[in-house]
């Protein structure tokens, strides 16, 4: 891999990590279609590159890291709503992502693909409900219930079914409990960090690919293009219409389990 089709694989990753796509889904393919990898190698280096998008989120919510470590160590026992949420939601999508992940060699193409195609057709319903709801909702960080916690983790848990988006399913699951826009993406991208981390340092184990000035240049590229789109998209949070997010996410999801079983 040449230094340029690195930072390519890492720019996308920092733009995509964000979006209602997934971000694996398509550095895992323009890394193997594109560059001829094995399929393989080409989830690694993908896992790999969510180590650079952790540390994007690390970066942009530092001040929220560290309150989160001080309020943990001061008084684990009875911990904030907002670490509270944080944990539970980690320990529910962390089970459902792992039986997932295992799970999906015994199940056929076409029922996977009739899965992904159920979670879009919900994923409108919920877009277009959103739609129809004048007022956003005005629940924040320190709202939130170990109910929603459990929630928003199943919807991170799904995200592993490959071609689901992790932010939009998260997100769209926030703002159905009635969570603020802001405040929406904010808790999705702080639930984003264990998983980024985790799944980053599991590639690099695998592959190696911490050895390779390459690999640590495409981690350099997600990193700063991770932070600057996470930064813009919570800045313009309050005037973009996530009814519409969700229903794109949605029809995305449809249009890929309908492909996924016509081939």
């Amino acid at each position: 891999m040449s230094f340029a089709e690195a930072a390519l694989l890492g720019l996308i990753q920092g733009l995509a990590e964000w979006l209602p796509v997934s971000s694996e889904g398509v550095v895992t393919a323009v890394h193997s279609l594109a560059f001829g990898s094995t399929l393989t190698t080409a989830v690694n280096f993908s896992l790999w590159l969510h180590l650079g998008t952790a540390i994007a989120a690390l970066a942009a919510f530092r001040v929220e890291a560290s309150e989160l470590i001080r309020a943990a160590a001061g008084n684990p026992l009875r911990p904030t709503p907002l670490l509270a949420f944080l944990g539970i939601a980690t320990l529910t999508s962390a089970p459902l992502g792992l039986l997932l992940l295992w799970g999906l060699p015994e199940f056929s193409d076409r029922i996977g693909a009739a899965a992904m195609a159920g979670v879009g057709v919900l994923m409108l319903i919920t877009g277009v409900a959103l739609l129809r709801r004048r007022a956003g909702g005005t629940l924040t960080r320190h709202d939130v219930t170990w109910r929603d916690g459990a929630l928003t983790g199943l919807a991170q848990g799904l995200a592993a079914l490959p071609g689901l988006s992790r932010s939009g399913l998260t997100v769209s699951a926030l703002l159905g409990r009635g969570v603020d826009r802001r405040e929406a993406l904010t808790l999705s991208f702080l639930l984003s960090i264990p998983a980024s981390l985790v799944a980053g340092l599991y590639g690099a184990v695998q592959s190696g690919f911490y050895a390779s000035p390459e690999a640590l240049a495409a981690l350099a590229v997600a990193a700063a293009t991770g932070f600057l789109t996470l930064k813009a998209l919570v800045s313009v949070a309050q005037r973009v219409n996530f009814g519409w997010f969700v229903i794109i996410v949605g029809g995305g999801i449809i249009a890929g389990g309908l492909w996924q079983a016509a081939v």
